[in-house]
């Protein structure tokens, strides 16, 4: 296994093992955090990740909480019961839409520190610098039950997201072809820039949040508080939910997405 990372003549500058099983999050991470002069180690299972814990030593662990075959609460289980790695702080990372839950799940494992993606580089630092300067909390005691019963209720909260998001993508595809069909057009292609396309199938599942608050009235610090992000982050989403949309203001993005929705 190779541990990449800046070094500075003798002295080791403060090393981050990233465990994440997306690429592309994973990348952002490790592109960030070597941005603030992190060493950075990169794990792309919760399994490697362990490995690599035990391997590099690691100053902080960022991980996502919902991986395959091992996630965040397998991996703590892991750290904590080895010599070598029970103290090392650790931040979850992780899209779970259960922020509440996950939240008492970190705390459960002795972790602290949680981001909330999508985030903007400068939450990223500022969470990882936190934890490091605050080091490695006492495990909180959860009855095995009850834990494990959230545990698996955020994990199912992942799955229904994940077949969601499939089921927006056969609705798309079916429509296509539909068009197709009846149009005599065999590119799918053209017949995607024939749609007028809905929020739902161009906006993130963040993006939608973002959007579904803006459209109930809220501001940009309240959709902060209720999503758990910054308000800058708020209006980097509504930037982008802007762009894909097509529309000149948030007024004009929330009538669309009140619209599609039958409620306007």
């Amino acid at each position: 296994m190779q541990i990449r990372g800046p070094w500075l003549g003798e002295e080791q500058l403060t090393t981050v093992l990233v465990v994440e099983d997306g690429a592309t999050d994973r990348e952002l991470l490790a592109t960030v955090l070597r941005y603030a002069g992190y060493a950075v180690v990169e794990a792309a299972s919760g399994r490697s990740g362990l490995d690599l814990a035990r391997e590099a030593q690691p100053d902080l662990i960022v991980a996502d909480i919902l991986m395959p075959t091992m996630d965040g609460y397998e991996l703590m289980r892991e750290l904590r019961s080895d010599s070598k790695t029970a103290q090392t702080p650790v931040v979850f990372y992780t899209a779970t839409y259960v922020v509440d839950e996950a939240r008492r799940l970190a705390g459960a494992c002795g972790v602290w520190h949680i981001i909330v993606k999508p985030c903007e580089p400068e939450e990223i630092i500022r969470v990882v610098a936190d934890a490091i300067e605050s080091g490695c909390a006492p495990v909180v005691e959860l009855p095995s039950e009850e834990f494990h019963r959230d545990h698996l209720r955020a994990l199912n909260a992942k799955l229904v997201r994940t077949v969601e998001e499939l089921r927006e993508v056969m609705v798309v595809a079916g429509t296509l072809h539909q068009r197709s069909d009846r149009e005599g057009d065999n590119d799918v292609g053209a017949a995607l820039g024939k749609l007028r396309p809905a929020p739902a199938n161009v906006l993130s599942p963040r993006e939608l949040q973002v959007l579904a608050a803006v459209a109930d009235g809220h501001t940009n610090a309240e959709i902060g508080e209720r999503l758990v992000i910054a308000p800058t982050t708020v209006q980097s989403h509504m930037k982008s939910i802007l762009r894909k949309l097509g529309a000149r203001n948030r007024t004009e993005a929330a009538a669309r997405y009140l619209r599609d929705r039958g409620r306007l």
